[in-house]
């Protein structure tokens, strides 16, 4: 017995003496408690029958009593009678103990009998599975708490309906979510209780997802700001709590907004940088740094290295010295970043070989696996900006103006523009003027941008089905850049080089579609970049539809694999996906082999490791893999587990399924609940008739 079980049982002991001594009528209050101290450790001990056994004996030997101070404790009895039927997989036992608890004391007027009354109203929302009936729950809790007008259970009320709305909004019910919140909003918005204006905010922002399903995105916008504001009014009062809505607030709003507003855009950040960066909370300053490091890399993404830099700069600036770990790990991401844009897309390489040092010297004692993987990119980014400045040499200083530099830069802005918006011909007349004009030069960013329109020419022509010339591209950027050790010039390759496989695989040349992917595969296999193991990934998932079509199952599902094991520790959401869509078509290739077991299991893999996943592309490929799990538990007689897994689809998936997928999982579900019930029925039939015979 460890020191902790050795205190709690003579805490034990201690409450079983004095039990035995409280006998008197006068007592029997502290008889009660001590009672049920005595069930509580035992609980606490792992020693479960003994625990249900002294709830009973306390509810038996005190339940018909009146006096609160006696009650308060059956009512405690009863809520841990009920946590632990739960725990056993007794939920209908512990739905009716709940029921008891409220029928038994639901009238009472009591504030601290009340405050059980509230907690056992909520407990038993959670203990039933149908949707409607929860709902049907949620509105039995509201009116047994009306009948009573006190404020000090608002808090309370307005769970009832945020819980009512989450369910009807994971039904597929947006409008009549949107009713009962607006219902609470309108009732309590007025109260000056803490717990109550928390609640009222999330209210609102619950409102927001809703009124965005119905795409009235102007209300949904109008909401996000009425938050955020009224937050910012007492910010200096706010409970961190409050403080986090504002922050939630304020990133729905920026996700409201179009990709053509990056002024406000920018101007929300640096008012979430202002408001939020120097929080007193952690978790609010974590919500604040990770909005601002996705904005960072948005403008990255788009090609705006300036933009990109100065928001990194605006994020140093405000988190560098910020003691949180979780903070310290986006800084460092951030950093990471900066170097990156200064490297790859504004060829500062001295100022990136400064912030790779500062990075590595920052780094240099940690023990994080993710941190250490960080210094090992930021060593790397340095051997790049000291290579790039070794081949710079004399002749290449200052013989670039900023004039032509900046009327290079524009035309493949604009060729991209052209490209973007389906206008292929404009853009491929664009992109041939720049490769005309200064395919031969030597320049370190006219070779870059060269390298940008071969590739943006040969996305150009894949859209045209101009599937030869997408090749000839192809070849020409791998024999102009290929030789190149700069790391975008690599990214442009290996993208340009999928590019050609896709035309390959639209001209019906699997075999040579094949080698391209084995080619991406061992020239970038080895690569920190994730850029670059996005495109590995990508190439051998590839390979596996490849092979897959081709009946080769075998092979296809160990290139599946090899994605899988590849990217089994990665954070980066396109690696996620990339293993999230092997697994699926892993799934699928052992299903055609006939292996219902381990198609099954990969779909249990893919559902474990990304279940709780925020990105919405991932939560769709889950919910997907839990109705084929479902199938597949079907198809091996396992209807219990076909069951669970339905379930679980329905309950954590519901807004990521389509209304069609929602609909026809639900009615596979009740298919499945109402053969159980005749199955049970038939069982208690046969029972009676054997009794009979």
């Amino acid at each position: 017995m460890n020191v902790v079980e050795s205190s709690a049982q003579q805490q034990l002991d201690d409450a079983q003496a004095l039990i035995e001594r409280l006998q008197h009528p006068s007592e029997r209050a502290q008889r009660a408690a001590a009672s049920l101290r005595r069930a509580e450790l035992l609980n606490d001990l792992g020693r479960r029958a003994e625990a249900l056994a002294a709830c009973s004996r306390l509810i038996e030997e005190f339940g018909g009593m009146p006096e609160p101070a006696v009650v308060v404790p059956c009512c405690q009895a009863l809520r841990l009678l009920a946590h632990m039927l739960r725990q056993l997989h007794r939920p209908a036992d512990a739905l009716a103990t709940l029921d008891r608890l409220v029928a038994a004391h639901g009238q009472r007027g009591e504030p601290e009998i009340r405050e059980h009354i509230a907690h056992a109203l909520y407990q038993r929302t959670w203990l039933i599975d149908e949707p409607a009936a929860r709902c049907e729950a949620c509105d039995f809790m509201s009116e047994q708490l009306d009948a009573q007008a006190d404020a000090a259970f608002d808090a309370w009320r307005v769970d009832a309906r945020l819980l009512k709305a989450e369910i009807d909004h994971h039904r597929g019910l947006p409008q009549d979510a949107i009713a009962t919140l607006d219902a609470a909003i309108e009732r309590f918005d007025g109260s000056t209780d803490p717990a109550v204006v928390l609640r009222v905010a999330r209210a609102r922002l619950a409102s927001v997802l809703n009124l965005r399903e119905l795409a009235q995105h102007t209300q949904a916008q109008v909401l996000c700001l009425q938050v955020a504001d009224q937050i910012e009014a007492g910010l200096a009062d706010a409970a961190p709590e409050l403080r986090l809505e504002g922050v939630r607030a304020l990133t729905l709003f920026f996700d409201g907004l179009g990709l053509e507003e990056q002024a406000r855009r920018a101007e929300l950040v640096g008012w979430l940088l202002e408001r939020y960066g120097r929080d007193a909370s952690s978790q609010v300053r974590r919500m604040a740094v990770v909005r601002a490091y996705d904005w960072a890399v948005g403008l990255r993404d788009q090609g705006d290295g300036e933009a990109a830099l100065a928001a990194c700069d605006r994020l140093l600036a405000t988190f560098a010295r910020d003691t949180d770990a979780v903070v310290q790990r986006t800084v460092a991401s951030t950093l990471l970043n900066k170097g990156h844009v200064l490297l790859e897309q504004l060829a500062r390489a001295d100022d990136a070989l400064g912030v790779y040092e500062k990075l590595m010297h920052t780094l240099r004692d940690a023990a994080a696996p993710e941190l250490q993987d960080m210094r090992a990119k930021a060593t790397a980014g340095r051997q790049s900006c000291l290579k790039r400045l070794r081949k710079a040499g004399p002749a290449d200083a200052g013989e670039l103006s900023i004039e032509l530099r900046d009327e290079v830069r524009d035309k493949v802005k604009e060729g991209r523009r052209h490209g973007d918006a389906g206008e292929s011909l404009e853009a491929i007349a664009l992109f041939d003027e720049v490769l005309a004009a200064h395919a031969a030069s030597l320049h370190p960013e006219l070779r870059r941008q060269c390298a940008r329109s071969l590739v943006h020419k040969a996305f150009c022509l894949v859209a045209l089905s101009r599937f030869d010339e997408v090749i000839e591209a192809a070849d020409a950027m791998d024999a102009r850049y290929g030789a190149d050790a700069a790391t975008e010039m690599q990214e442009q390759v290996a993208l340009c080089l999928q590019y050609k496989s896709t035309a390959l695989d639209r001209l019906g040349r699997p075999e040579d579609e094949m080698r391209v992917h084995d080619q991406i595969v061992a020239r970038w296999g080895n690569s920190d970049l994730p850029d670059l193991r996005g495109r590995v990934a990508g190439a051998l998932f590839r390979k596996g539809a490849t092979l897959r079509q081709a009946g080769r199952l075998a092979e296809a599902v160990a290139s599946y694999d090899e994605v899988i094991a590849r990217t089994a520790v990665a954070r980066e959401s396109v690696l996620q996906l990339w293993a999230a869509k092997s697994m699926i078509n892993k799934a699928k290739a052992l299903d055609k082999m006939g292996d219902t077991a381990g198609q099954a299991k990969a779909y249990r893999v893919l559902i474990a490791r990304f279940g709780d996943s925020g990105d919405a592309a991932l939560r769709e490929r889950v919910a997907n893999a839990c109705e084929w799990l479902a199938e597949a538990e079907g198809r091996q007689g396992r209807v219990e587990a076909q069951r669970a897994t339905l379930e679980q689809a329905l309950g954590r998936f519901g807004t990521a399924l389509s209304a069609e997928q929602r609909t026809r999982l639900t009615r596979e579900l009740q298919a499945l609940k109402a053969k159980a019930l005749g199955r049970k029925a038939k069982e208690a039939f046969d029972r009676v008739v054997r009794r009979k015979a």
